[in-house]
């Protein structure tokens, strides 16, 4: 071969080499499409038809892509009406073809959505359709109504009937505040919450000082009429008139009886103060009610029937004086001009206290910026007062209230004002101040709009609260006034309460007036667990005398507890979030078992989560020795359906709980994977990437392009081989 013609041939194949290399490095590229809930949506049905409001709904979502070229990496989201709510947040159900291929995977998402990922097996074909069967995951949301809901997605729809499956009776606590900054409980009682007839009802409710740690309120007791305004959240109207019903106090509690309807779900209010709130982190404070009633017949004919309902919290965010783990706060006041409000007051003195009235310190003056600070606080609700004003301004004897939360070190920054000066009595001018609470906790409430007319109805001024539930309002000319709600914060009803003052020389600043709001509607936000431990060796064997932690996400400890002779533990009171148990001491025959055992409680689903472990006995011997008879649980018995309780009885038994059968963890420590399905069972996903987090197509994420890397190592190889090739024959 002549070297002109091989000079040729090398010049050629080099020249291919580089095209294949350059073609071969442009990504053929198919960018992704989201379609929308219609695009793709052809049909949808609600499989059976009733439901508790803690069970799952099985939804079966058909679909068509006819006409349409679906491609790897394309999604589809599915927007929820209210009427369904998604509870398991992250839950993947697969997407088959009518051959059982994978053709993606759809998620549940926790702004109640679905969304649709299709796979490489979708390409190049046509014509897709099939459908999407969701059996777990999703509940009735806080849209439905006890009775027929039309649950419409997109422009499809179907009918689903929501049933009640709560108890007759159920009690929760809340701890919070009263208006003396007291760490107090309240607690609510729901009777009758099926409105059920129950003649002759009476409802006690009594609290041991010495063991409880709670003394009872005197003259705490509300009564409200109450009704369900979807599954779970109710609505309070009153509080009724104390005549229409009859109340006998006694130090520690209370009987009630003779209310007003048979028939009708009321809540019942009470309040406990804490009695040593410097200690109260992390302790569980309890109450019990009792009920009777009777069809009101004598001898023979007389029925008494009887129920109980327990009731539960631990102060472990709540208000309250601080612990250990608070985080001590900041706060900064600024003086400023009534009449100028750009102009700083240096030169004021003020005291803080407490909100008991407890001296903090005293002698804060503002400085040549109007500030004072003052830091190192320990959680809890405070209030500053001037002793002296600044130079050329009327005193103000408004108090300057603000909270410490205990949770952040951010500084918290309040403001007073002050009139200027006037020799002429009648021309010196007052303020107000104004604080908004809630009702049954004392927490602080934005957002709250007041108007204050003079004594000819005109309006002088409004006043809105601040993030601290505060309001000023100054520049006041003497006179009487009255100070009206006119819109109460998000979520809470409008008081009918209206306040009057009067300022004059002699009290241009008046004390702080309070106002209280009652919510809207009130979520029954508290749940139970339980775990229950089997030996390996026999899973219908409860094993006695294991010790665990129960810890939040971040590894905070909330209580320890040893299984029953049936292996089981309850721990009744516990807010959405979420957990794990942890073992930390082992029954005897059994090694420690190191593995965390995580549960997540959704607010709304209303079951009893159920944590199930089980370990193989140790070949060496004995394990960890607890002795004793295993420590029984103070808390036996049977839930029964009784979700609204806030307290630990139930052994396991959730029968009365729809939703319960589905909403428990099962976790295998020895085999992680087992329950990994998605099943309803509510298992867990320990490796939630393994699912899809892999690239085995050679595609690019989310946009469905091939990468051409073969070709790509074909035409660097072609171009090399010409190079040596062409020096090997210079």
């Amino acid at each position: 071969m002549g070297n002109k013609l091989r000079n040729f041939l090398v010049a050629f194949v080099a020249a291919l080499g580089l095209v294949v290399l350059a073609f071969s490095s442009q990504t053929t590229t198919q960018a992704a499409t989201n379609y929308n809930t219609n695009d793709l949506l052809s049909g949808m049905s609600i499989q059976q038809k009733n439901y508790g409001t803690a069970s799952d709904v099985n939804l079966t979502l058909d679909w068509d892509a006819s006409g349409k070229e679906l491609h790897d990496g394309d999604t589809w989201t599915i927007e929820l009406p209210d009427t369904l709510k998604v509870r398991n947040d992250g839950e993947v159900i697969q997407l088959k073809d009518k051959d059982e291929n994978v053709i993606g995977e759809a998620v549940l998402n926790a702004d109640n959505t679905i969304t649709v990922t299709f796979n490489e097996n979708v390409e190049g074909k046509q014509d897709f359709s099939g459908s999407l069967n969701i059996a777990s995951g999703i509940g009735p949301g806080k849209g439905a109504v006890i009775g027929d809901n039309n649950v419409i997605i997109g422009d499809k729809n179907d009918n689903m009937t929501v049933t009640s499956s709560d108890a007759d009776f159920s009690k929760k606590g809340t701890i919070g505040t009263d208006e003396n900054g007291n760490a107090i409980v309240t607690w609510t009682i729901l009777v009758n919450r099926n409105s059920q007839n129950f003649p002759n009802l009476t409802v006690s409710d009594f609290i041991d000082p010495s063991t409880s740690g709670q003394t009872y309120v005197p003259g705490s007791v509300k009564v409200y009429e109450a009704a369900w305004t979807s599954p779970g959240y109710y609505k309070k109207s009153g509080p009724i008139s104390s005549g229409s019903y009859t109340l006998n106090e006694e130090s520690n509690g209370f009987t009630l009886s003779n209310l007003p309807k048979d028939d009708q779900f009321y809540a019942i209010t009470l309040q406990t103060k804490i009695n040593d709130p410097e200690n109260m982190a992390g302790v569980k404070f309890r109450n019990h009610a009792d009920f009777t009633w009777s069809n009101g017949g004598s001898g023979n004919s007389s029925n008494v029937n009887k129920d109980s309902a327990d009731g539960s919290v631990t102060s472990n965010t709540n208000s309250g004086s601080g612990n250990g783990n608070d985080i001590k706060g900041n706060v900064t006041l600024t003086k400023l001009d009534a009449n100028n409000e750009s102009e700083v007051l240096a030169g004021a003195t003020y005291s803080l206290y407490k909100e008991d009235g407890t001296l903090v310190e005293s002698g804060l003056t503002t400085d040549s910026n109007g500030q004072i600070s003052v830091s190192n606080l320990d959680k809890g609700n405070y209030y500053f007062l001037e002793t002296t004003p600044p130079t050329g301004f009327e005193p103000n004897g408004n108090e300057v209230p603000f909270s410490i939360t205990g949770n952040t070190a951010a500084t918290v920054n309040v403001t007073a004002e002050d009139e200027p000066e006037t020799d002429v009595d009648a021309d010196k001018e007052g303020s107000i101040v104004i604080m908004k609470m809630d009702d049954e906790t004392g927490y602080r409430l934005a957002g709250a709009e007041f108007t204050v007319t003079d004594e000819n109805d005109n309006v002088v001024g409004t006043i809105t609260t601040d993030a601290l539930g505060i309001g000023h309002l100054y520049n006041l000319k003497q006179g009487t006034y009255t100070i009206t709600e006119t819109k109460a914060p998000n979520d809470y009803l409008t008081t009918d309460k209206t306040q009057t003052v009067t300022i004059d020389k002699d009290n241009l600043t008046p004390a702080l007036f309070v106002f209280k709001n009652t919510k809207e509607s009130v979520f029954d936000d508290s749940y139970n667990v339980t775990l229950q431990k089997f030996d390996r060796s026999n899973m219908t064997t409860g094993v006695p005398g294991a010790e665990y932690t129960l810890y939040t996400a971040d590894g905070t400890p909330i209580e320890t507890r040893v299984t029953d002779k049936d292996g089981m533990i309850a721990i009744d009171g516990l807010k959405p979030g979420d957990y794990y148990f942890l073992e930390t001491k082992a029954p005897d025959g059994f090694d420690s078992n190191p593995k965390k055992l995580h549960f997540t409680i959704v607010s709304g689903t209303e079951t009893v989560e159920a944590v199930e472990t089980s370990d193989p006995r140790s070949e060496g011997g004995s394990g960890g020795n607890n002795g004793g008879d295993g420590g029984n649980t103070t808390d036996p018995g049977d839930n029964g359906g009784n979700e609204g309780n806030t307290d630990g009885n139930t052994d396991g038994n959730n029968s009365g709980n729809e939703g319960g059968d589905n909403g428990g963890i099962i976790v295998d420590p020895e085999n992680p994977g087992s329950n990994n399905n998605g099943n309803n069972n509510g298992g867990i996903i320990t490796n939630p990437g393994s699912n899809n987090s892999t690239n085995t197509n050679n595609t690019l994420p989310q946009t469905g392009a091939k990468s051409g890397m073969a070709v790509t190592l074909i035409g660097f190889v072609i171009l090399l081989g010409t190079v040596y090739f062409k020096r090997r024959h210079a």
